[in-house]
């Protein structure tokens, strides 16, 4: 039978090199974790938490030094190529147009980049497509220096999905922007997963952005960083951004702030 959790996490550690791990001297330690498929999580934490670490044991740019990563079923033993991956600065290349820059993950993964000439018009296609479904339609040949930066984040997003990957990354995406575009782009990823029902693991400092996107929000403790709290967000969906000002999101909110307090203080 086909195993439900898409993310699958068994006791896993990791040292960052030989030395540290001979001082049992760990930047993420013990960590069990099941994400089922098409899951929403987010992960919050005090800064220097291991939050990070964590992506790169997901994508397995890290490899444990304990335990063991399944992801869609099969162990994490190198890089994946079913994830997307987005972080907070959108790190668009400045000479190519917001399409170009879309479409780079298919020039350079397989099975994509083999038939990237021969399908390069139906590559675009899709490409315009995802652009006009963020809000970007339009802006296909404008470079990243004409645009702000709430729209080069939505480009840095629909590249991080131009593969059709079937989990994506998303370290701290909105940190950077004002609190009005942050929202609006909350928006937007709720409406692209909504609609894609990939999996997502945002890594996020913003509590109230975990509990609007999340289906479930993890607290990791201080270094070395192990997860302390899962908090199942119960609030209906779909959600807007009025629910932001209501009493039971409040309450989740400080609820997951008082976690947080309670680390630093330790």
């Amino acid at each position: 039978m086909r195993n439900e959790n898409f993310v699958d996490f068994q006791n896993v550690w990791l040292a960052y090199n030989d030395e540290l791990l001979a001082q049992n001297h760990f930047a993420v330690e013990d960590i069990h974790l099941q994400v089922k498929q098409g899951e929403f999580i987010a992960i919050v934490g005090p800064s220097g938490c291991g939050k990070s670490t964590f992506m790169k044991l997901t994508t397995g740019l890290r490899k444990p030094s304990k335990g063991r990563i399944l992801v869609d079923g099969q162990p994490v033993d190198g890089p994946l190529k079913i994830s997307g991956m987005a972080f907070q600065a959108p790190s668009l290349l400045p000479w190519r147009t917001t399409l170009d820059n879309v479409l780079l993950p298919l020039e350079i993964v397989e099975p994509y980049r083999s038939q990237f000439k021969a399908k390069r018009a139906e590559f675009e296609a899709r490409a315009i497509d995802l652009l006009k479904s963020v809000g970007l339609g339009g802006y296909e040949r404008k470079f990243p220096w004409q645009l702000s930066g709430g729209m080069q984040q939505r480009a840095s997003i629909c590249r991080a999905l131009i593969h059709e990957p079937k989990m994506l990354l998303l370290d701290e995406p909105f940190g950077a922007l004002d609190a009005f575009t942050r929202e609006e782009l909350w928006c937007t990823l709720r409406d692209l997963w909504t609609e894609r029902k990939f999996n997502v693991i945002l890594v996020t400092h913003d509590l109230r952005e975990s509990v609007f996107l999340a289906d479930t929000v993890y607290v990791m403790s201080k270094s070395p960083g192990r997860f302390v709290v899962k908090r199942h967000i119960d609030l209906p969906r779909p959600r807007d951004l009025e629910v932001t000002y209501t009493p039971a999101f409040s309450d989740i909110v400080h609820e997951l702030r008082g976690h947080i307090g309670a680390i630093r203080k330790s």
